[in-house]
């Protein structure tokens, strides 16, 4: 690859993880991984396009079917969790791509992230297709594709260094981008200090903001507060510029602290209405299928195998994100509030999650 190509993804994968935000779309269709035959495995995922390049590189070495299906060009956690990824979508996609003349099995591999928004049952009703959910983490594919056994640990949503930084990058860079440029306009010198402020604040918060305590909100804004009316002294600013150092660090905290919870996979979301409510389960209806055991990104689930039933055994892991409620074929799982009321699993299936949180998207 020449120096001016590698310059050129290296600034695709820049900007597509800086602005995640907005979508970036790839063209969506069949793709051939490798020298894929009639026995190939089927991979699905959505068109995001930072998602289907970073996939195709982890399957080197794969022969494989990559059928890309349109989700709008968001990843596929949040377009699954918000209804651009559903079980519309796969069945269109198994339907008007051809696949079906390239393999002779009828198995489908999704992204076990994608199971809050795609019905497993509903797609092989519909297209005759079955679907299993690969690994959470996508490296984890040519060793799940080996095997053809999913470990605990591929079950299991993990948020490494290298993925805190990517979503601190995420948050900073556009927060950069406005704040500063405001600075720019109005008071040229505090450009540079304000930028550089976000990127430590943003780099602090997505390292180590989930290791603090309940007070943590509190105590970034306090530090930060503190540091910049420090700066601000040793420079000689005046009235203004230490009124300045107090409410930039106040309006940084609140804008990367928002919805935190949200923007990372260890946690439920903090303003879904959801966001109190607990798992609950039904034992007399558990047929021992464990697809909730399957698709459950926090491992919540063990396996009663003498008894082929499911026992919720982390409850406190729950991130409340309806993946084992969507797929559970016996209505088994719903969510429950503490006052006994309930939202059942035909809500969380057919309506999904918008930009506020509220269960307004309806799925086909």
């Amino acid at each position: 690859m020449s120096l001016q190509s590698q310059l050129g993804t290296f600034t695709r994968e820049f900007l597509q993880t800086a602005f995640r935000l907005v979508p970036w779309p790839t063209e969506a269709g069949l793709r051939a991984i490798g020298q894929p035959d009639e026995s190939s495995p089927v991979l699905l995922t959505g068109n995001f396009d930072l998602t289907v390049r970073r996939l195709t590189h982890a399957l080197e070495g794969v022969d494989a079917w990559l059928l890309v299906a349109p989700s709008g060009g968001i990843n596929v956690w949040c377009a699954s969790s918000g209804g651009h990824l559903s079980t519309h979508q796969v069945v269109t996609a198994l339907k008007t791509s051809g696949i079906a003349d390239k393999v002779q099995h009828r198995q489908v591999i999704l992204p076990q992230l994608a199971a809050t928004g795609v019905l497993a049952l509903d797609v092989f009703r519909r297209s005759r297709w079955k679907v299993r959910f690969g690994p959470v983490d996508m490296h984890d594919i040519p060793a799940y594709l080996d095997k053809r056994e999913k470990t605990d640990a591929m079950r299991r949503v993990r948020f490494p260094l290298s993925e805190r930084l990517q979503m601190a990058l995420m948050w900073g860079a556009p927060t950069t981008l406005i704040m500063s440029g405001l600075a720019l306009g109005l008071a040229p010198t505090w450009a540079l200090p304000l930028a550089v402020l976000i990127a430590a604040m943003s780099v602090f918060v997505f390292t180590l903001y989930d290791r603090l305590g309940e007070a943590r909100r509190w105590m970034l804004l306090g530090v930060s507060i503190a540091l910049s009316l420090a700066a601000t002294l040793f420079a000689g600013g005046g009235t203004g510029a230490l009124v300045a150092a107090v409410a930039a660090p106040a309006f940084v905290t609140g804008l990367l602290t928002f919805d935190y919870a949200g923007s990372t996979p260890t946690e439920g979301g903090s303003h879904f209405e959801e966001r109190e409510w607990h798992i609950a389960f039904d034992e007399s209806l558990c047929d021992g299928i464990f697809r909730c055991w399957e698709v459950c990104p926090e491992a919540c689930f063990d396996r009663d195998e003498a008894n082929r039933k499911v026992v919720v055994a982390h409850d406190d892991r729950c991130i409340r994100c309806g993946a084992c409620v969507v797929q559970c074929p016996k209505d088994a799982l719903f969510f429950e509030a503490h006052d006994s009321a309930r939202i059942e699993p035909d809500v969380i299936r057919k309506f999904k999650l918008n930009l506020l949180g509220a269960r307004k998207v309806e799925t086909r």
